[in-house]
């Protein structure tokens, strides 16, 4: 073998070698784009996903914030017959909803203190002494 015929096929095998290695870069190439552009997809139907689910939050956010849900607790017929304290803790749930109005905690005390009158009574209906009335309305089963 003279070098002329050494220096051929090495020239051949190096292309041969060069060539195929181009390829597969290609291929890699061409199946990262496919990918990118399957997974670009699945991300913008995932924000469309996410905003309609945003749009539907905010409408049932309006829908418990409406003060026509007031109309009935806070007529003075249903707080003659029974007082006013439901119109006040419905109130409060609404401003809370809101995000500007009364704090978690006031609405609480306002539940709490709705409780502690219905448990009094009907501790008076049964005609229980209130200490002992207390302590069985009190504990929870």
């Amino acid at each position: 073998m003279t070098v002329l015929q050494i220096i051929l096929i090495s020239a051949m095998g190096g292309s041969l070698l060069t060539t195929g290695a181009l390829i597969a870069l290609d291929n890699k190439s061409k199946k990262w784009e496919e990918f990118s552009t399957s997974q670009t997809e699945v991300i913008n139907n995932l924000s469309t996903l996410q905003s309609e689910i945003q749009k539907g939050e905010l409408e049932i956010q309006k829908s418990l914030t409406a003060p026509d849900l007031l109309e009935i607790p806070c007529s003075s017929e249903y707080m003659a017959n029974n007082g006013e304290g439901l119109c006040r803790e419905m109130f409060c749930r609404l401003q809370t909803r809101e995000g500007d109005g009364a704090s978690q905690s006031e609405c609480e005390e306002i539940a709490n203190l709705n409780n502690t009158i219905s448990i009094i009574e009907t501790c008076k209906a049964n005609q229980m002494e209130i200490d002992k009335c207390l302590k069985v309305l009190d504990t929870r089963k």
